[in-house]
């Protein structure tokens, strides 16, 4: 599967690698803000993207996010710090967004892409 990952923190973006490594997965891009997110999920048409909610710049996780699946219709896993229960009040994400908690473990992120697809 081709994935993009859309984070800012370089420990979080070594351990996806390797662990999709280790799934199988194709890591097609890296984007650190949501503007070069839409960008490069426009031009590859990744299967799935990885993308923490906050981001540096101008547009978080979230605004970039629904920029994507509205325009692409492209699963998104978002990546947090945070519990769901916080997320999908404090950020209005909808109630079936899947969601991933730093650190990342190897079979959270297996069983997060099984759920998006």
């Amino acid at each position: 599967m081709d994935i993009l990952i859309v984070e800012n923190e370089d420990n979080t973006i070594s351990d996806l690698k390797a662990i999709l490594q280790v799934l199988g997965h194709k890591i097609v891009g890296l984007a650190s803000n949501g503007k070069e997110a839409i960008k490069i999920a426009s031009d590859l048409n990744p299967d799935l993207i990885l993308i923490n909610i906050k981001l540096k710049g101008e547009m978080s996780g979230v605004e970039a996010a629904n920029v994507i699946i509205s325009l692409y219709k492209i699963p998104i896993i978002f990546i947090t710090v945070f519990t769901k229960n916080c997320l999908t009040k404090s950020l209005q994400l909808p109630e079936d967004a899947v969601i991933i908690s730093k650190p990342i473990k190897k079979e959270h992120l297996e069983y997060c892409i099984l759920r998006v697809f």
